[in-house]
């Protein structure tokens, strides 16, 4: 079954004649489009197709031709072929080719792909129980793309070829993390420029709300929602550098976003700084060791920290907490449900204190500063640590101490209040305590009693390696050296490639011998301060076939 749907929303501009006339595979999307269930006590069916019934697959393929165009295409279900035909390209407009499917909540492959008529072939897959991604973006922001996406040199036509790059992405983080559920792009949907938001803010917006975070919160269909406005372009103008921290390659930092319309919290809540009046800190002791008055950095990086090309430990545990389901109290920036399981604490919690050099520290008084408001004026994260202990502890002979349920009174991460991290003294040495640690030992199953470690008088830092080649889709040729900078206390170094460890050395490179695509990245060992990863890199090794714009999504 075809249908042919013209979408000309808005005329699209002349452009230079050096611009790709491929036609696009945009998105894929499912009909009928459900909404979910506001405050479902069951998100894993509601808002999802009754098992069983015909769903419809809908491929949406931009032309750019001011002709119309026949191409044949094909569709196939976990690699085995479903539907083949040709089909008319309606002149600058997206048409649509269907195929009907029986909905099964086990995970399948959807595939549609076609050959050109320069013999160039297209395809996209995705997964069909991913949850649906809605993208809104301002006409000047769509034009910008479709101008100049062509210079990254990749076949990149526009905004769709952007898109489903970004969400490739993710879900290529996705696998290697662990994260059970899968994304895909649903609709794209062109407005007028300074329409965002379409329906205005909800009252109980958060603090720095507007039509991107929000840009139809009316829309129910979609689990995720972004929006592209034409105020926020120069974030997305940032060279032609093919890395995904340039924004025009990928849409990282949408993806951190959409972790926010999923439910996830800012990992850099954990961080701490010494910086009137947005943070102050009146402890004893307590100098920046970063510029900018940091003076605690937590460990965990990633895409809910400031490096979004991989997603942290702590994002991941909590995104598979709600697996399968689709959303329930907004599908926005920020949902009701939002950070819902800060408070997710062991009943008591055991600290070992140590010194810098990792020994215990028996028989010592420990004081604890909680973090309180700065102001009455809303700042993001804010917190004010006085100079009064909240809590006045001592160590045993083995260096713990019982901090109870939660040292840090209830966690909270918001526009006026961030208590998600205590100082801790002891004597002259002073340390950071995250309640991210007692999230994470809960959802171990430590829900009773909790052990963790907490090093004074001494910082750790957050950094791993810096990898140094290849560069982000190198294609390589032969076994491949993996490089990277050495760093100050590493005594050995575990090196990771697609999530499997491929080599453990004191040197600085290693030579591996890899097929097809391949994300890697290196961990140091680093004695006292545990370990420390490096930010990934990928590249192609040249005996696997790069299709033109085929991608999982």
């Amino acid at each position: 079954m075809i249908r042919l749907l013209a979408l000309l929303l808005f005329a699209i501009p002349a452009l230079a004649s050096d611009v790709t006339v491929a036609p696009t595979i945009g998105w894929i999307s499912r009909a009928p489009e459900l909404e979910y269930v506001w405050d479902s006590a069951n998100p894993n069916v509601d808002g999802w197709p009754l098992a069983g019934t015909t769903v419809t697959w809908r491929a949406h393929v931009r032309s750019w031709r001011a002709e119309a165009s026949s191409v044949p295409y094909v569709w196939r279900v976990d690699g085995v072929e479903a539907a083949r035909g040709t089909v008319t390209l309606a002149p600058n407009a997206v048409t649509v080719v269907e195929l009907p499917w029986l909905w099964t909540f086990d995970r399948h492959r959807i595939a549609f792909a076609f050959i050109d008529e320069t013999g160039g072939t297209s395809e996209l897959e995705v997964f069909s129980d991913a949850l649906s991604v809605g993208f809104w973006v301002e006409q000047s922001f769509y034009d910008y793309f479709r101008a100049n996406q062509s210079s990254l040199g990749i076949g990149s036509t526009g905004f769709e070829d952007w898109a489903q790059r970004t969400i490739g992405l993710f879900n290529d983080m996705a696998g290697l993390a662990g994260v059970i559920d899968r994304w895909r792009l649903q609709k794209i949907v062109i407005v007028p420029n300074g329409a965002l938001p379409l329906n205005g803010l909800p009252p109980d917006a958060s603090l720095g709300a507007n039509g991107a975070t929000h840009p139809d919160r009316l829309d129910r269909t979609v689990d995720l929602m972004w929006g592209f406005r034409n105020a926020h372009l120069n974030q997305y103008t940032r060279g032609t550098r093919i890395d995904p921290l340039n924004w025009f390659y990928t849409g990282v930092g949408a993806l951190h976003e959409l972790g926010h319309a999923r439910y996830l919290v800012d990992v850099y809540a954990w961080d701490v700084r010494h910086a009137p009046p947005h943070f102050v800190i009146d402890v004893p002791g307590v100098v920046p060791v970063e510029a900018g008055g940091l003076v605690h950095r937590t460990p965990e990086q990633g895409l809910m920290n400031k490096h979004y090309s991989f997603i942290d430990r702590y994002s991941a545990i909590a995104m598979n907490r709600i697996a399968g389901r689709r959303a329930v109290l907004g599908n926005y920036n920020e949902p009701r449900n939002f950070a819902s399981f800060l408070n997710d604490l062991p009943a008591q919690n055991r600290v070992t204190i140590r010194d810098g050099n990792g020994v215990a520290i028996p028989n010592a008084e420990v004081l604890v500063y909680q973090a309180t408001r700065t102001s009455p004026t809303p700042l993001w994260y804010g917190a004010h640590f006085d100079a009064t202990p909240d809590l006045t502890l001592r160590t045993d002979a083995f260096g713990r101490v019982l901090v109870g349920r939660s040292p840090f009174g209830e966690v909270v991460h918001a526009p006026d209040l961030n208590t998600g991290v205590v100082i801790v003294r002891v004597g002259d040495r002073v340390g950071y305590l995250e309640s991210r640690l007692f999230n994470l030992a809960y959802w171990r199953g430590e829900t009773e009693l909790a052990d963790h470690e907490l090093i004074v008088g001494r910082e750790c830092g957050s950094e791993g390696p810096r990898l140094r080649g290849p560069s982000w889709d190198e294609v390589t040729a032969g076994p491949v050296t993996l490089e990277w900078d050495s760093m100050v206390d590493a005594t050995r170094y575990r090196v990771y490639a697609n999530g499997r460890l491929v080599g453990s050395t004191r040197s600085t490179a290693i030579d591996v011998r890899l097929d097809g695509r391949v994300y890697w990245w290196v961990e140091a060992e680093l004695g006292v301060c545990g370990t420390r990863r490096s930010y990934p890199s990928r590249f192609v090794a040249s005996n696997e076939t790069v299709m033109r714009r085929r991608a999982v999504r």
